[in-house]
């Protein structure tokens, strides 16, 4: 009997402890109220509804990580470098969420993810933008062009407490939109948890 009630505590601490774990914040870190209509990320990312035509087209998770895209334009039909057929759009915009054990290594894959970048993409500039009160390190460039279907794009890395964020905008060279616009507006309508 004695076992059974150890046994019973140990399931209840262990599910409140996972329910409290995916709670959903309450307040952001610039004092906005967390929205139930914004995309929650990793429970600590909150997007709003981003306009410019951005359509959300896939949002999933796996550990420690958190993915979602969203397209501008009419899907086409496009033959990848590894030969699978996916759908192509005007532009897109990617956000990539990953935990991290700490501060550090969170800024460590920020840093990995640059030089990811600088080894793949023409880099035309680099900057430090703040977009809702948090500093981003935003690359402009183009891609060669027989790397991608996409002529241009422009991205933003950040680390937020434990939290490393990467977000790209890429375009074909028929979109006829600032990239660095929507980019923009998209992260400054982008949210954190608060701290506890």
């Amino acid at each position: 009997m004695m076992k059974k009630a150890v046994f019973l505590i140990m399931i209840c601490t262990t599910m409140v402890c996972l329910a409290s774990c995916g709670q959903t914040p309450t307040v952001a870190a610039d004092g906005t109220l967390w929205s139930e209509d914004w995309i929650t990320l990793g429970w600590t990312l909150g997007v709003e509804e981003p306009g410019h035509g951005l359509t959300l087209r896939d949002n999933k998770a796996a550990r420690d990580m958190y993915y979602a895209a969203w397209s501008i334009g009419e899907a086409q039909s496009y033959v990848n470098a590894s030969g699978e057929e996916t759908s192509l759009y005007d532009a897109q915009l990617v956000l990539l969420l990953t935990a991290s054990n700490t501060a550090e290594e969170a800024q460590a894959s920020v840093d990995e993810w640059l030089d990811l970048a600088a080894g793949h993409y023409t880099i035309t500039d680099t900057a430090r933008r703040i977009f809702n009160d948090q500093e981003f390190t935003v690359l402009t460039y183009t891609f060669p062009s027989d790397t991608s279907p996409f002529a241009c794009g422009v991205s933003a890395f950040t680390a937020f407490d434990t939290w490393a964020v990467s977000v790209e905008f890429a375009c074909q060279d028929t979109f006829d939109e600032d990239g660095m616009e929507i980019l923009t507006d998209f992260l400054e309508h982008c949210h954190y948890a608060a701290g506890e």
